[in-house]
């Protein structure tokens, strides 16, 4: 036999290959108690797994530390899940763990927990892409035992709380042998009928071991990939099934699941009364605040019409005829108290007036110039003198100024 010179680095490179490859050492459960544990800056925690006949190292990466419901303490029982690998720097053997839980649980409730982590790490339960119901569905998919209680709670309840709706079965068996296989086939043929909305997968209540197809891995993958939402209807007193953790919604009994897939129809009935008088008390308002508005316009209207219009500017012209009259009389009363003032005025610079006192106007004979002096005589000048009743031709025999002597 040839031997094999191979540098330490590489030898232990093959090793843990070999040794993370091998279906055995990849899948395990390791119990025992926790001790010498510690935690890395970035979130790591390593501790050793021990009993009385030995001891093993093992690693908690930060990712699989944040999935878990309690980080280990140290004196802890518990169970592990990981595999093995090689720490090369140190050639030292450790258990890469991902699953933590206490001690004593059973083989079979850890093998859920596993698979409840690891569906969780894929997005399964992921609340943000879980999917509204319909409000109001007309073709419900049914998927439970044909023979069970389930399918009869379902269609009393539909039957009462909205007679609408359609239910369509789709059969399959619920518990036993083959049982998530039929569920799976029966989910996949409910997708087929084009007139299902939404779809209820029930069963009812159960110990663990009956409720087993509910936590299959293949039932949690076909209910994910449903293309409908899914309302899974599981009756029992323990921790939830994988199907429900996945379905779009969840209720503790199939005649739960029922009440929240359909609407009622005496709510629908309040509810659209409800409606009614508050439609009716709006239109009432509407209408009222639409007279209020139509009086509104109409005001606005009448004001600016061609009527009302001239109607106010007849107003306004009457006001003015009636000021303007006014002022009309008035300013011929005061020209009439000008005029006869001007009058007795006239009447009394009248040179009639005068020469009916006893004056006389003297005027020549030779161009009727009026004399206002004596200086304009002299002896022998012909002068015309006027009387209120006549006129007199005079001749000048003397003249005397005033105030001159005889």
């Amino acid at each position: 036999m040839t031997a094999h010179l191979l540098p330490v680095g590489i030898f232990v490179h093959l090793f843990r290959e070999t040794l993370e490859a091998d279906p055995f050492y990849s899948d395990l459960w390791l119990e025992g108690e926790i001790c010498d544990i510690s935690r890395s800056a970035a979130g790591h925690t390593y501790f050793s797994l021990r009993d009385e006949d030995g001891a093993l190292k093992c690693v908690l990466f930060r990712g699989q530390a944040l999935r878990q419901h309690q980080l280990p303490r140290l004196g802890d029982q518990v169970a592990v899940h990981g595999g093995l690998s090689i720490y090369a720097r140190s050639g030292a053997m450790q258990l890469v763990a991902d699953l933590i839980r206490p001690a004593g649980l059973g083989a079979a409730s850890l093998e859920l927990a596993l698979l409840r982590q690891q569906l969780e790490a894929e997005g399964l339960f992921d609340v943000a892409r879980k999917r509204p119901l319909p409000a109001w569905p007309r073709v419900i998919g049914v998927v439970t035992s044909a023979h069970g209680a389930a399918w009869h709670d379902i269609q009393t309840v539909v039957r009462r709380r909205y007679p609408l709706a359609m239910l369509v079965l789709s059969p399959a068996r619920v518990q036993g042998l083959g049982a998530a296989e039929s569920i799976v086939a029966a989910i996949e043929a409910a997708q087929l009928d084009a007139r299902i909305e939404v779809m209820i997968l029930a069963r009812g209540g159960g110990d663990s071991d009956d409720l087993s197809a509910f936590n299959d891995e293949q039932v949690a993958r076909a209910v994910f990939a449903s293309r409908v939402p899914v309302i899974a209807g599981v009756g029992h007193a323990t921790d939830r099934t994988l199907v429900e953790d996945v379905a779009d919604a969840a209720a503790p009994t199939p005649s739960a699941a029922a009440e929240i897939c359909v609407p009622s129809v005496i709510d629908l009935h309040d509810r659209v009364a409800s409606l009614q008088h508050r439609l009716s008390r709006a239109v009432a308002a509407s209408n009222e605040a639409a007279m209020a508005d139509l009086a509104s316009a109409r005001r606005r209207l009448h004001a600016r019409h061609p009527s009302e219009i001239a109607r106010r500017h007849g107003q306004v012209v009457s006001r003015a005829t009636v000021d303007l009259s006014r002022a009309i009389r008035a300013r011929i009363a005061g020209r009439r108290d000008a005029t006869r003032v001007a009058s007795q005025l006239l009447a009394a610079l009248d040179p009639t007036a005068v020469l009916q006192r006893g004056y006389a106007a003297l005027h020549t004979e030779e161009n009727g110039d009026p004399i206002f002096s004596v200086t304009q005589l002299q002896p022998g000048q012909r002068v015309v003198a006027h009387l209120s009743d006549g006129a007199s031709t005079s001749v000048i025999e003397q003249v005397r100024a005033r105030g001159s002597a005889a």
